[in-house]
């Protein structure tokens, strides 16, 4: 008995899980003791009550009690063991459980459960012994064992507990460390608006030059060269203006005058203008529109076209000379969905949860505000802007835009 009860203390011991670990209590219960059926009652100090959650023989769903209630009550409350060969003559007996289960007990056994400081944390009893009654000898090793199992259950929920308190302090560590992201990023946005403010006025008064051509364009009204290069000029100054009112208000929701437009005609203004750009004039830019549908949304053209110019120079960048950019325009339910696609370098999978990030950027230039700026324009159109990428075969970017009226 005594070499039995060794053996099952180590597999006890080995258990971590509280409830695995009261299944096999029951189990070794009914083997070694040589019963019908057996339950372990755990104290609730803090609701003052007595809860099973494991049980041969009976429901599996968890019983609960008061201390004051039944033989297992009397045991907690006395801490002395109690056997009764005849149950339902016994006052402390409680028939209801039998009258629900259908089971009929003819003795049983009940001892406490105590840990290694001598603390009752439960009750462990046993009922209807196989061969006859339970006795003095039953009662011995039926505190031994109900000593091992204290053991083990004290052990699992410690285990249970540190578990508990390492889960806290992780989710503590991770709200910390993304408070402090967040405290990190509004100094950052607060350094560039600053920044920005400082130096938007010098910038714009050098802008003011810019502005002489458009009397260069109102001196040669019929040339149609002049008429195109100068406002050319004057939109990319006007966009280097509105940019720096973006990175100034960077941190800000913007609501953008919006008109209705035609996005084939705002897309193929925007190739044009991209063909001035050095970095580009080796790409060859392939433009899809759709047939017979005119793709009409109420938008900031400006913004859309600065978010565009900003996807077809990063398709650019990552992709070697003499490439081909691919531009689509598709009807998909209520938008209209706009794909910039490239065959370069693609984005690692480490990366692709980092590009929306301000500052973020694998470029050895740039401040890395570029795309998380074109994120906010498309929000604050009500679209929105996401993207597919493969290492070695390239990134496309998608833009949702809601149909206009």
């Amino acid at each position: 008995m005594f070499e039995k009860l060794i053996e099952i203390s180590i597999r006890l011991s080995s258990e971590k899980n509280l409830d695995s670990l009261l299944k096999m209590i029951i189990e070794y219960a009914i083997e070694f003791m040589k019963c019908e059926r057996a339950t372990v009652f755990l104290l609730d100090e803090f609701r003052g009550e007595l809860f099973s959650k494991v049980g041969v023989g009976i429901d599996s769903k968890e019983i609960r009690f008061p201390l004051d209630v039944g033989i297992a009550g009397y045991v907690i409350k006395t801490g002395e063991s109690l056997i009764s060969n005849s149950p339902y003559e016994h006052p402390l007996f409680n028939r209801d459980i039998d009258s629900q289960t259908g089971f009929f007990t003819r003795n049983i056994l009940t001892v406490p459960m105590r840990n290694v400081e001598d603390k009752i944390i439960g009750v462990f009893q046993l009922l209807n012994k196989i061969s006859d009654s339970f006795n003095q000898n039953d009662e011995f090793y039926a505190k031994a064992f109900a000593s091992i199992s204290a053991v083990a259950i004290e052990n699992a929920r410690l285990i249970q507990a540190y578990k508990n308190q390492i889960e806290l302090l992780e989710e503590a560590y991770a709200e910390l460390k993304a408070a402090q992201e967040t405290i990190i990023r509004q100094e950052k946005l607060s350094t560039i608006g600053k920044l920005a403010s400082g130096i938007s006025h010098e910038i714009k008064n050098q802008l003011g030059v810019v502005l002489a051509v458009e009397a260069i364009k109102k001196m040669f009204p019929e040339n149609q060269k002049v008429q195109l290069y100068t406002q050319l000029i004057i939109d990319a100054r006007n966009r280097i203006v509105s940019l720096l009112d973006e990175i100034r208000d960077f941190s800000k929701q913007k609501s953008y005058e919006k008109t209705e437009t035609n996005l084939i005609t705002l897309i193929q203004n925007t190739i044009n203008l991209c063909q001035f750009d050095k970095d580009l004039e080796s790409m060859k830019i392939i433009f899809t529109a759709p047939d017979e549908v005119e793709p009409i949304v109420l938008i900031n053209s400006d913004k859309i076209q600065q978010v565009l110019i900003n996807l077809i120079r990063n398709a650019g960048h990552a992709s070697p000379p003499k490439s081909k950019i691919e531009i689509s325009l598709n009807l998909s339910y209520n938008h209209w969905v706009i794909s910039v696609k490239d065959y370069g370098c693609g984005i690692p999978d480490e990366l692709k949860d980092k590009i929306w990030e301000p500052f973020f950027t694998t470029k050895s230039h740039g401040t890395g505000l570029g795309l998380d700026i074109c994120k906010k324009i498309i929000e604050n159109h009500n679209g929105k802007i996401f993207f597919e990428s493969k290492v070695n075969e390239g990134t496309t970017f998608f833009i949702k835009l809601p149909v206009g009226k």
